[in-house]
């Protein structure tokens, strides 16, 4: 008797002990991810609600968030986000499952590696290679010279460098809009459709756009909304083009709430109203992912 209570109290206090050891040992991972992950957006909250420009804070209450919803350029930029998000989210997904739709039943390992190719590239020189060649507001620029030879333009369009142009050189930007690891997400789902669900279809005489909405779609459906819920948080986010090409113009008609936050902390030295919009935009993002998640959550329980 008196062992088996030895034993059950070594094994109690022994668990105990690794658990202790565990804790120290993830102690310092933890205590990096609260300095460098938790802490810089905490203290972002704080500093919206003050006059902060870089060196003093004075306490404002809300008027950085006032300001806010009165400034038509942000609610500018937030549109031209909204604009480049979706349009690049409806093309990119759509042009990705296009093409893993065509090419799942025979594609090699070879050709699997030719779509990974792109992630390789660094998205500067991809950048750099559609502002000065592809796009390039010279006559000598490729797209100007094949539109110009084929008689549909007669002067040289400005693309990046024009306020009409500038939105649709945006969203025309990486055409055609597949490859990388997206292009390889989607294969892999269509991969797991069961071929017997396959086979049985194509026995009852389905047609291949019924197949690709009532097999093919609820297969994908999480990658889709993966693809989503990341897609519009980093469109939102993103101004890689707006910081490394146009600078927001021309007449700040590029502008985004990304390059907007970028420009009043660091041109204007408004770093709480900087603050303020970036808080206003993770609210924002943090509604729609659990929006999405919900509804897609329903989506999947009533299939």
């Amino acid at each position: 008797m008196n062992n088996s209570i030895q034993q059950s109290w070594l094994r109690r206090h022994g668990y105990r002990r690794k658990g202790f050891w565990g804790l120290v040992w993830i102690l310092p991972g933890f205590a990096v991810l609260l300095l460098f992950s938790y802490y810089p957006p905490i203290r972002a909250i704080a500093y919206s609600f003050t006059n902060w420009n870089g060196t003093t804070a004075s306490p404002i209450g809300f008027q950085n968030y006032g300001t806010l919803f009165a400034d038509t350029m942000f609610w500018k930029a937030f549109l031209n986000a909204l604009i480049l998000t979706f349009s690049g989210m409806i093309l990119g997904n759509l042009m990705t499952i296009v093409l893993a739709e065509l090419l799942h039943k025979k594609l090699s390992s070879a050709l699997r590696f030719c779509f990974i190719l792109p992630c390789l590239v660094p998205g500067i020189v991809t950048m750099l290679l559609w502002s000065n060649i592809i796009f390039s507001a010279s006559d000598s620029g490729l797209m100007n010279t094949i539109l110009m030879k084929l008689h549909l333009i007669d002067t040289p369009l400005t693309w990046y460098y024009g306020s009409d142009t500038v939105i649709y050189s945006l969203i025309l930007t990486g055409f055609p809009w597949v490859g990388g690891t997206s292009f390889l997400i989607y294969l892999a789902g269509l991969q797991n459709i069961p071929e017997s669900i396959v086979e049985a279809a194509r026995l009852d005489g389905i047609t291949t756009l019924k197949r690709l909405v009532h097999i093919d779609f609820p297969y994908l459906l999480g990658q889709i909304k993966y693809f989503l819920i990341l897609g519009v948080i980093g469109g939102i986010q993103n101004y890689n083009l707006q910081f490394l090409i146009t600078k927001g113009g021309p007449n700040y008609s590029s502008m985004v709430p990304g390059y907007y936050i970028y420009y009043s902390a660091f041109n204007n030295s408004k770093f709480g109203y900087a603050c303020a919009i970036g808080v206003f935009l993770f609210l924002i993002l943090f509604v729609f992912t659990i929006v999405t998640n919900k509804h897609m959550r329903t989506t999947e329980d009533l299939q």
